[in-house]
């Protein structure tokens, strides 16, 4: 008993390697815990929040024992799937949940072993990674970023523009955030559209025209550049500045944030 979530397919739809795919389980703690306050305050269901809570912690603790494996050059690092029986497979992927997006998802990592995982996904030992570099107009962009598995019969080299804005959104320096959001911009070879994938050495051979998703993220990053990025209720303008613009997710209970019109603007 592993105490993980098995799951089938990754959020690429490619197949697992193994069952238990962790960004997907830290991803299911989040929401656990999200569903054992909603139980309480809104539907008034303290023993099924309990269990919730418990679930939660259950795959917690597993991830801390099975998710965890030593790297020799990057030290301790998060998995990207294991079996539970010492098994287990090292990249990342694109699509979100994943462990670049650790920080995105509201899991309450470790900072030291998630700064090794970052590491090791910019790296060329991730299996996914990508860099080239491409002329337009007589300007040479450097890209760099990673991919997914899938894509390599269509494009080998792909990086996906999903993986840069979540690169950016979870990185705390402005410096780096401006980089990345340039870098997108040269990404979308003048179409002023987020594509699903690029080639890394032609941005102009590319999947999916459009893609609302990568375009989404790709919104938030830059609003993460603005004053109008979400922050902590309460939160006070030095406290803010002091982030350094680190991007902090909206969650359902942020009041001062929410969409307008949810129902939880009902009273009971």
């Amino acid at each position: 008993h592993a105490g993980l979530t098995w799951t089938g397919f990754r959020p690429s739809d490619d197949e697992c390697v193994f069952g238990y795919l962790i960004p997907a389980n830290m991803f299911a703690v989040v929401v656990l815990k999200y569903m054992s306050e909603m139980l309480v305050q809104v539907w008034s269901n303290p023993g099924l929040a309990q269990k919730a809570f418990k679930l939660a912690q259950d795959i917690d603790r597993g991830i801390t024992q099975y998710g965890i494996v030593h790297h020799d050059i990057y030290g301790k690092i998060y998995a990207y799937e294991v079996d539970g029986n010492g098994n287990y497979l090292l990249m990342d992927d694109a699509n979100v949940p994943s462990l670049m997006s650790i920080p995105y998802l509201g899991y309450d990592y470790d900072e030291q072993i998630y700064q090794n995982t970052r590491r090791f996904i910019l790296s060329k030992d991730n299996p996914t990674y990508q860099h080239g570099s491409s002329v337009q107009k007589g300007v040479t962009t450097q890209f760099e970023g990673y991919g997914s598995p899938h894509m390599a019969s269509q494009i080998p080299n792909n990086i996906w523009p999903m993986s840069i804005a979540m690169q950016g959104l979870t990185s705390p320096h402005q410096e780096e955030k401006l980089k990345l959001v340039n870098m997108l911009v040269e990404a979308s070879a003048g179409t002023h559209w987020m594509h699903e994938s690029f080639n890394a050495n032609n941005p102009h051979q590319f999947t999916r025209s459009w893609f609302c998703w990568a375009d989404s993220l790709f919104a938030e990053l830059v609003m993460s550049l603005t004053t109008q990025c979400p922050s902590l209720v309460g939160e006070g303008q030095q406290q803010q500045q002091q982030r350094n613009h680190q991007y902090k997710v909206m969650e359902w209970r942020d009041t001062q944030h929410r969409m307008k019109g949810s129902i939880f603007d009902v009273e009971a």
